[in-house]
């Protein structure tokens, strides 16, 4: 005998499953149930003994109670319930117990209330039957509005038009298996598509594929009565519509996953502690910036990278560049996130202390984008650090919130306010070109960022964060500093350190650099370091011709670069040239951004470049033509010997005559007039004694 059987228990036999409640118990173990499923059925008495374990089983579950919360039923449905209640509370009260269970008793009990009730029998029959089956309760007389309808079967339909008249006196069409089979091929055709037509575009698309004939003046409609309506359309594609198959058709799967699926998880769920994972993900800042070379350029929207702790929403690192997303700069942000961060701030003017950015550590794991961090160089994070990077499928940026929703954060209250800011006006008539308004460069809005995140590091309550049972206990407010310090002490330790040289070398881009007679070659930009000096490469490469070496570099601050496998060191250090001093501290992207910039303007020089030498050109050409037209009108000797015999002889002549036109006669200014001696005559110069002289001693000069 099962033990503890009370009134309204539901017992479930082994062999027929049918289910059983209980109705009333007698003191000597006698009882009355009634089977919950009979659409007939009546109660029936059991003795209690004969309910045992291997016949019978315990139902928890009622399939048919009625424990609805009073507010929630609609007036309509508790008026017909107390009505139908008034009417049977006397046949079903307690002092007809047990007698309304026997079949001679409950005879006269319920002729007694059809008098007075107005009811008939069968339907007190009905009304009874009803409310022992469902728990012996008031709200057993609910309506079951939700079993009407039929919903989810099919219909079959003959000729005859079912359901109510058309409007206008118009008999409309049955859909039959012939028209579903239509609407299935529009919809798949026309509506689960990526141009996402309204549902009336694709009826008509419909009316216009299938029942439309040719005629003289074009398509013409059948007859109405052989065209489905709109709303029978609509009626069918309701019923067998599945939601998320129509949104995956009209929107994309990618879309659907990051859009419209259902929500059931979070993104820090399972996380041990700070530096369990890392998030990191880029995006463009909503602000134009100026250049540093010259202020007046606008150098376009910079891109930003941060690094956040997924367990505290700490930010660990940030990057601020130009330069689209790529491995360089999700690289920069990871270096950030390693280094001493008061050193860091120090660079910008910024002074802060060791607690208020902790943050100087390699995580256990990464979760990035398939983009930068499926490049061949994420291979030395993942073997120098021991890093395992995770990366979050295409197109799902919900993966990633807790750093996605630090980039809404910003662009949302940070750079609105900031001059340049992106404006949605911009494309409306009258708008103002928010690009002119740009007043910040790269290193003023990177100082500003770091402010922003300093901010968001200490200071900022996180309302909707969901803190576990410990933090409460512990009273943990939801700031990241104070959850990262509450990680730190009281979870398992997941932060790992390394040396900082160690971790921007593994970090840092790598390229290869030329070494030339002018210096180590690299992006354009001149370096020099000791051991080319010393091994004297750049003589090697004048000689012989350049070579390549493989160098690390920090986008950042390009006054340096790092020779990796030379010598006994991991690295050599090489600097600028002297003469390229310009670069010193400039960014690369901005250092790129100068060398287009001269090329651009090399190139808007070229046009007229070459109308200049096409002018020139064309003035040799006449100068050689007039040259040629007198050297046709000159005679020559008959013989080439004779006309190049005298070379020096007119040398000399040609000088004397030069020297004669080009020698220099100032001015006298107050001198007495120079007496002109007179020509002597020929073979007379006795008188010009001087003349002799200055003729000897020319010829001792020729003859020495």
């Amino acid at each position: 005998m099962i033990a503890n059987i009370s009134v309204n228990d539901l017992l479930e036999e082994n062999e027929s499953q049918r289910i059983y409640r209980i109705l009333w118990i007698s003191e000597k173990q006698f009882a009355y149930w009634i089977d919950i499923e009979a659409k007939r059925g009546l109660p029936m008495p059991i003795q209690l003994s004969n309910i045992n374990d291997d016949s019978y089983k315990g139902v928890d579950s009622d399939p048919l109670s009625q424990l609805i919360p009073e507010d929630t039923i609609s007036e309509r449905d508790r008026h017909f319930r107390d009505q139908v209640w008034e009417r049977v509370k006397g046949l079903l009260a307690p002092v007809n117990e047990p007698a309304i269970y026997d079949r001679k008793s409950r005879g006269v009990l319920l002729q007694e209330t059809a008098i007075q009730s107005g009811l008939s029998q069968q339907t007190l029959y009905k009304y009874i039957r009803r409310y022992w089956q469902r728990g012996k309760n008031k709200n057993a007389f609910l309506p079951d509005y939700q079993n009407c309808g039929a919903r989810g079967k099919e219909r079959t339909f003959g000729e005859k038009k079912s359901g109510r008249p058309g409007g206008n006196n118009c008999a409309y069409r049955n859909v039959d298996a012939q028209t579903k089979r239509i609407f299935e091929a529009v919809v798949k055709k026309y509506y689960h598509t990526r141009n996402e037509l309204s549902f009336t575009a694709v009826y008509e698309l419909m009316i216009r594929d299938y029942y439309t004939q040719k005629s003289n003046n074009g398509l013409q409609l059948q007859p109405i009565g052989q065209i489905p309506t709109l709303g029978q359309f609509k009626y069918w594609y309701t019923k067998q519509e599945n939601k998320n198959h129509t949104v995956m058709k009209r929107k994309g799967e990618s879309n659907f996953s990051l859009n419209y699926r259902a929500i059931t998880g979070k993104s820090d769920y399972g996380l041990m502690g700070p530096g369990a994972k890392y998030q990191i993900d880029a995006t463009v800042g909503d602000i134009y910036l100026v250049s540093q070379f010259n202020r007046a350029d606008i150098i376009g929207r910079p891109i930003l990278y941060f690094v956040i702790d997924a367990f505290s929403r700490m930010v660990t690192g940030m990057y601020v560049g130009l330069e689209g997303p790529s491995w360089a700069g999700a690289m920069m942000a990871l270096a950030n996130a390693a280094s001493d961060k008061v050193k860091f701030c120090a660079e910008y003017g910024i002074e802060i202390t060791e607690s208020d950015w902790p943050c100087r550590h390699i995580p256990e794991a990464i979760l990035g984008d398939r983009g930068e961090m499926e490049s061949k160089s994420v291979e030395t994070l993942i073997n120098s650090l021991g890093v395992r990077v995770e990366n979050a499928p295409p197109y799902r940026a919900d993966l990633k919130g807790i750093v996605e929703q630090y980039f809404h954060t910003v662009n949302t209250t940070v750079t609105a306010f900031l001059p340049g800011h992106v404006k949605p006006d911009m494309s409306q008539r009258g708008g103002r070109d928010y690009r002119l308004d740009a007043k910040l460069d790269l290193r003023q809005f990177t100082k500003l960022i770091i402010q922003c995140v300093l901010y968001h590091n200490n200071e900022h309550y996180m309302d909707s964060f969901d803190r576990s049972v410990d933090m409460i206990a512990d009273d943990v407010q939801p700031i990241p500093l104070k959850l990262w310090e509450w990680g730190i002490a009281h979870c398992s330790g997941l932060l790992r350190s390394f040396p900082g040289d160690v971790v921007r070398l593994c970090l840092m881009p790598t390229n290869t650099a030329t070494v030339t007679a002018k210096g180590i070659r690299f992006k354009g930009i001149y370096y020099l370091c000791d051991l080319a000096v010393r091994e004297q490469w750049l003589e090697h490469a004048r000689a012989r011709g350049s070579f390549k070496m493989d160098i690390s570099y920090d986008p950042r601050d390009m006054s340096r670069i790092y020779l990796r496998n030379v010598g006994d060191t991991p690295y050599e250090v090489c600097r600028l040239a002297n003469w390229q001093e310009k670069y010193s501290g400039k960014y690369l992207d901005e250092i790129i951004y100068l060398h287009e910039s001269e090329k651009l303007s090399r190139k808007g020089y070229s046009e007229k470049k070459l109308a200049a030498r096409v002018n020139l050109s064309a003035q040799i050409e006449e100068i050689v033509s007039e040259a040629t037209e007198q050297a046709r009108q000159t005679p020559m000797p008959k013989s080439k010997s004779e006309r190049t015999k005298n070379i020096r002889a007119n040398r000399a002549g040609e000088k004397e005559a030069l020297r004669r036109e080009e020698s220099f006669q100032l001015p006298d200014f107050g001198a007495s007039p120079i007496e002109v001696i007179p020509e002597p005559q020929s073979g007379d110069e006795s008188d010009l004694p001087y003349l002799s002289l200055i003729r000897k001693k020319a010829k001792e000069r020729q003859n020495d």
